[in-house]
């Protein structure tokens, strides 16, 4: 990464994986993944959000980032803050930007199926919708909602099941450890 940012070149196929990765876990891999070989991606670009205004405050940045670090196996993945080095706090703004600084390249949007939930709240989200082509990875919990019917530039990802979650190894974290022999 020169200056912090990832290198691409014009003709690449870049897929850009935001989220707050707090903490990254498996599941994160599989949609990551699934993409990169499923759509025959270049890279995927773990996009490590300063803070995501949709969800309470994150653990430290460098702590997600090493999080992340630990689960983007192999050099076709590429974890990066580049959102805290852009200065941008919404997905609108980084492709903006990216779309300036790297000419040709092409860019997709992916994400979890579980946060197609939430895709309506996002700041300037028909701008987002219209900016690059989006591909929704299927999640537990998350219907196929739009397998039948996906917009022009979007692709449904169909694929096995990873159950983590981010939430769930958060409140693991916090629950107190029962100590043996003690009432």
């Amino acid at each position: 990464m020169k200056h912090g940012l990832p290198v691409a070149y014009p003709g690449m196929k870049i897929g850009l994986f935001g989220g707050s990765f707090d903490p990254a876990h498996e599941g994160h891999a599989h949609v990551a993944e699934t993409a990169l070989k499923r759509l025959g991606l270049d890279r995927v670009w773990w996009l490590v959000s300063p803070q995501n205004p949709l969800k309470p405050k994150s653990s430290p940045i460098e702590q997600r980032l090493a999080s992340a670090h630990e689960l983007a196996h192999g050099r076709q993945m590429v974890v990066t803050d580049l959102e805290s080095r852009l200065g941008c706090a919404f997905t609108y703004q980084t492709l903006r930007r990216l779309k300036r600084l790297y000419p040709g390249v092409r860019f997709t949007l992916v994400m979890g199926a579980d946060n197609l939930a939430n895709f309506r709240k996002w700041r300037n989200w028909r701008e987002v919708a219209r900016a690059v082509p989006i591909a929704i990875v299927s999640r537990p919990g998350a219907g196929p909602g739009l397998r039948m019917s996906a917009p022009k530039g979007w692709s449904y990802l169909n694929a096995r099941h990873n159950f983590q979650s981010s939430t769930a190894l958060r409140t693991a974290r916090r629950r107190p450890v029962a100590k043996p022999g003690r009432k």
